[in-house]
């Protein structure tokens, strides 16, 4: 315990590990404040001039406005709106005709329920969304929800023709999905892009305190003076892995806790309650709401995050200056991101320690898209692979951590 102490001590001396520590909560307070910041809403004032509201103001007037049609999506709800607004931009020719006074009295309200309906009622051959004025509302009151269990079919047809057991798998999982669905106003699609953005920061400046810690003594030639020590082989490779994994967990959870507080508090947590379906897709497999999101990308950010640092590790033991580490290690992370871009879904892709983490090949978009990985007759669901891989990669990682540094050979 006295060695592990003094290894705390010793890395959180770094006037280098203090700045990055420093950066990591204060890019959660700028990640968090950034989504909040770019809500924006107009409204006719008392004169009948336009009001626009910003940041906290539009948040707050959204909430409140957007309160009388939260709760629970029943076709019977979904069909009246429907009426509603089709009887509206029928008076008026097209939903841009419609007066603003006129559009946030009746129809704004409206709108976050409505989106789903393009996307239940989408053409089955060519996935394209519906126009809800050529869907009938009474159709909407009897079918809805059967017509998303449809749609899923129709997606996973045009999307994994080929691999019948992924059709089956999505079938499943839909299954599982608790209707009626549940909408609340609040946070929006772009708070939960802040937030995988921070877990991709997170892990680049975790990297760049990782990198050096077995590297720079390497470097400097103090690596052959701990060997000569008692526990200067294995334990002092234990010890020190120990002391890096508990300071990055700990600033992970404190970095993602402020960031996620920050968040809930601007936006309320009633949202939380508000499932899954009803941000992102109607036919999005996990049975989970908001709240839970939240919890699932933490718990996969952080898994993702020692897994990448865990690689750092081993090429930290196994490079001798920590400069080589460092670009290697941000080559790997990023490697993910360029060959999502550049191939789509692949093995590699799913499989790296930093598979998680990125832009749209992230945990999130991951859990919102239908994308497998495929052996044979048989079909994995990308969350499922990145958790799996991640999970080996650790201890993997870590061991290979240790034998590399124990076996090391001063130069």
């Amino acid at each position: 315990m006295r060695l592990f102490r003094l290894e705390i001590k010793r890395i959180m001396k770094s006037r280098r590990t203090l700045t990055l520590l420093a950066a990591a909560l204060l890019m959660s307070i700028v990640m968090a404040y950034l989504p909040i910041s770019f809500e924006s809403i107009n409204r006719p004032g008392e004169d009948g001039k336009i009001i626009e509201l910003d940041g906290l103001p539009a948040i707050q007037f959204k909430r409140d406005y957007y309160e009388k049609t939260a709760g629970n999506i029943t076709p019977q709800k979904l069909a009246e709106a429907l009426r509603t607004y089709q009887s509206y931009v029928k008076e008026y020719g097209t939903l841009n005709d419609v007066p603003l006074d006129i559009y946030i009295e009746n129809i704004m309200a409206i709108r976050p329920m409505l989106k789903g309906l393009t996307e239940a009622f989408a053409d089955p051959k060519t996935g394209i969304g519906a126009d809800l004025m050529d869907i009938d509302p009474d159709e909407v009151e009897q079918y809805f929800y059967e017509k998303c269990v449809s749609h899923l079919d129709d997606t996973m047809n045009l999307e994994q023709k080929e691999y019948e057991a992924a059709g089956q798998f999505a079938a499943g999982r839909y299954a599982d999905v608790d209707q009626p669905f549940y909408l609340y106003p609040g946070m929006s699609r772009d708070a939960f892009d802040y937030t995988t953005l921070y877990i991709l920061v997170l892990s680049i400046l975790c990297v760049a305190i990782a990198s050096p810690a077995f590297a720079n003594e390497y470097q400097t030639g103090s690596d052959s003076i701990l060997r000569c020590t008692k526990y200067g082989r294995m334990k002092l490779a234990v010890i020190r892995i120990l002391s890096v994994c508990c300071i990055f967990i700990v600033i992970f959870i404190l970095g993602m806790s402020i960031h996620l507080l920050i968040l809930n508090l601007a936006f309320g947590t009633d949202c939380l309650k508000t499932s899954f379906q009803m941000l992102f897709s109607v036919i999005n497999l996990p049975n989970i709401n908001l709240g839970q999101l939240q919890i699932i990308l933490v718990l996969a950010g952080l898994l993702s995050v020692l897994a990448i640092v865990s690689c750092t590790l081993f090429l930290s033991a196994r490079c001798r200056d920590s400069l080589t580490v460092l670009l290697i290690s941000i080559v790997i992370l990023f490697l993910p991101i360029f060959a999502y871009g550049a191939l789509g879904d692949t093995w590699i892709g799913g499989i790296l320690p930093s598979a998680g983490i990125g832009m749209k090949n992230n945990f999130l978009y991951q859990l919102c898209d239908f994308n497998f990985l495929h052996i044979g007759d048989m079909s994995f669901w990308t969350p499922y692979v990145i958790l799996v891989s991640a999970t080996v990669e650790i201890p993997l990682f870590l061991f290979l951590t240790v034998r590399s540094y124990c076996k090391h050979q001063v130069a």
